[in-house]
């Protein structure tokens, strides 16, 4: 690529005020207890961005969690042997999908040498909503005549950038919602270099935590990764002095978009030394560095939501009672005339596993256990069906009345928890 101006990248450290802290964790609040979001843009913008510190928080017992937007689709590609998997190159014809993927495989290299057990993109698993999309493709960029990263003019339909910022905030907001991390980590306003997606990233994160001020949900801290160094800038700063070992190792893994050309320094495929920076500063954009519950949200509204263990029990026993009660009464006909018949019974027991399916969502907070006692329920009731076939309590064959209403049942149980999940996630969206 020919660039008009040498890139532009921030280099951390070079301002520390007076009164910056030196954890991001906040004050009273200790790290094995602690858990923490990181928000990024890219596969390799964990490692690069915030490789050091996300190396110290697991080193001293912090969770670390991570979300990234997109799968980097659009990134240049420094091995020559791979260049045809770069969304631009004349041969290729998936737009990026192929690399997209190939960075995945990249990031769990990465994530393995950093510490973190916990990850997903944008729309998938605690980000998933219902009606929205399961995944946001890499807007790309280019560079400007000052150096900066500007907006890249044939930016795809579909990337980060040109969709629905708000889809995206309510994404985020979900995946906080079943995480609870007391702190999120992002970029900062000007995105560190530029990148359109770190702007939208940051945009979109800080939209997600304000959209939970006052909820029990909300995180004590927003941090945005400090861009260029301003002494005027009055926000409380934190710096890591973290890992440069965890670093390097997970940048190392991006090896289609960074190469590590000594122990200390790296370039990009523009081929500019840069340093592996062990420094990483951040500042706050929303909450306060105080241990404490969120303001605005009194202890007693502040109740943690079940874990996974007991979500799932809990789940489970209700898919159990659920199928049960609604085995019983399912075979209720009413016939207002001879040709005609209503099967209110099997209506009533779809209504017990959606209302069922909607509390153990909106209780634990997981949309996956309301699945669970959808897929519950509708086990129970194939036994029933099916296990003994001289004593069926269910009858699944819609050739008569009794039959058309077992088969009802049997699948409208799995069609009551799917709309439980859409309810859920409705209930929650509008209560923020």
């Amino acid at each position: 690529m020919e660039l008009d101006a040498q890139p532009h990248y921030p280099v951390a450290g070079e301002v520390i005020t007076d009164s910056a802290t030196f954890s991001l964790i906040p004050d009273g609040l200790k790290p094995k207890d602690a858990t923490v979001l990181f928000v990024h843009a890219h596969p390799d913008d964990e490692a690069s961005s915030t490789g050091a510190t996300i190396g110290a928080l697991t080193d001293a017992g912090v969770t670390v969690h991570l979300l990234t937007m997109t799968r980097g689709e659009m990134g240049e590609v420094i091995d020559p042997a791979l260049r045809h998997l770069e969304a631009t190159h004349p041969a290729n014809t998936d737009r990026g999908h192929a690399l997209g993927e190939y960075r995945t495989g990249e990031l769990k290299a990465s994530l393995k040498a950093l510490g973190i057990r916990h990850h997903l993109y944008l729309g998938e698993g605690a980000s998933y909503l219902p009606g929205e999309r399961t995944s946001y493709r890499d807007s790309g960029m280019t560079w400007g005549s000052d150096g900066r990263a500007i907006a890249n003019p044939a930016a795809a339909d579909d990337c980060l950038t040109r969709l629905p910022l708000k889809s995206q905030a309510d994404a985020i907001a979900s995946a906080i919602r079943e995480i609870r991390p007391d702190v999120v980590v992002t970029y900062d306003a000007d995105g560190g270099y530029g990148h359109p997606d770190h702007k939208r990233t940051y945009e979109a994160t800080l939209a997600a935590v304000r959209s939970l001020e006052g909820t029990p949900s909300a995180p004590i801290a927003l941090w945005g990764i400090e861009g260029d160094p301003n002494r005027q800038d009055t926000r409380q700063q934190a710096v890591i002095m973290g890992s440069i070992d965890h670093k390097r190792e997970a940048m190392r893994a991006h090896a289609t978009q960074i190469t590590i050309t000594s122990e200390t320094t790296f370039e990009y495929s523009n081929g500019v030394s840069q340093p592996i920076n062990p420094t990483e500063t951040y500042r706050l954009l929303w909450g306060t560095a105080q241990s404490g519950t969120p303001a605005d949200v009194s202890p007693e509204e502040s109740v943690e939501a079940p874990g996974p263990i007991n979500s799932a029990i809990s789940a489970i026993a209700l898919g159990l009672i659920a199928g049960f009660a609604g085995t019983m009464y399912h075979a209720h006909i009413w016939y207002p005339t001879s040709a005609l018949w209503v099967p209110w019974g099997a209506a009533l027991g779809i209504l017990t596993v959606y209302f069922a399916s909607t509390w153990v969502a909106i209780h634990t907070e997981k949309n996956w256990a309301a699945a669970l006692l959808g897929a519950t329920a509708f086990i129970l009731i194939g036994i029933f069906a099916f296990a003994k076939g001289t004593s069926m309590l269910v009858y699944i064959n819609p050739i008569n009345p009794i039959g058309t209403a077992g088969t009802i049942w049997a699948l409208g149980s799995l069609v009551a928890s799917t709309l439980g999940i859409m309810s859920a996630t409705k209930y929650r969206r509008n209560k923020t």
